[in-house]
């Protein structure tokens, strides 16, 4: 694959449908009470709600905590999580490229094709409210399912935005950046410097703090401290 993970339970590369591919191929028959005594373990209700929760006792706090030694911190698979955490998808760190961004952004790429499926959503229950004008209380429950569909939806376009933003490296003022200059990640710099421009969708503090110490001017060595020059966002 690209290396990008959606949590999405209609994407057919969604992670909890890869995780159940694994131990149905492993468990077979006893996928299914593996997966339940697996969430007892973990103290979750779902497999999903293991792959959302990005504090204590979620994958991502425990990844981070097993990719981590003395002040090394180093985890291979990102976390990249809409604000209300609806949505994410997961970047596989060693696929890395300048594309990897862009491709979840295309229009056949997994955010579109969400942003799309839910919008059909939307569409279906604004639908279904025009034909039920004259039954008030089943028009009530379609309104309140169309206010959630509504801030699913803006969540979604919010996520989509801020990986563009990434993906451009546009933080700062359009008219002095440099158009041509996108992430790049490179794998010398190291996972801190190069998750850093991505501080907006990671829910790990780490990320913004070097953000900001890149902004600085610090780690002027590096390949993503020489991108940030060029693009005209360090003072």
């Amino acid at each position: 694959g690209d290396g990008i993970i959606p949590d999405d339970p209609d994407h057919s590369d969604d992670i909890v449908r890869r995780v159940r591919e694994v131990l149905e191929l492993i468990w077979k028959d006893r996928a299914e009470a593996i997966e339940k005594e697996a969430c007892e373990i973990l103290g979750v209700k779902e497999l999903r709600d293991y792959f959302r929760k990005p504090g204590k006792g979620g994958f991502w706090d425990d990844h981070v905590s097993r990719y981590s030694k003395s002040r090394r911190k180093a985890p291979i698979y990102w976390l990249l999580q809409s604000s209300k955490k609806n949505y994410a998808l997961w970047l596989y760190y060693h696929r890395l490229d300048k594309e990897t961004l862009l491709k979840a952004l295309l229009p056949k790429g997994p955010v579109q094709t969400k942003i799309n499926r839910e919008q059909s959503r939307l569409d279906e229950l604004r639908r279904k409210r025009k034909a039920a004008e004259s039954d008030a209380k089943a028009a009530r429950k379609l309104e309140k399912e169309i206010d959630q569909q509504e801030e699913l939806l803006s969540e979604i376009k919010d996520f989509a935005e801020k990986l563009e933003r990434a993906a451009k490296l546009e933080f700062g003022d359009k008219e002095k950046l440099n158009s041509n200059i996108q992430y790049t990640p490179d794998l010398n710099d190291g996972v801190v410097l190069n998750i850093a421009p991505l501080h907006e969708l990671v829910p790990w503090k780490e990320a913004k703090a070097y953000w900001k110490e890149l902004l600085d001017g610090e780690y002027e060595w590096s390949s993503m401290g020489k991108l940030l020059r060029e693009k005209g966002l360090v003072e």
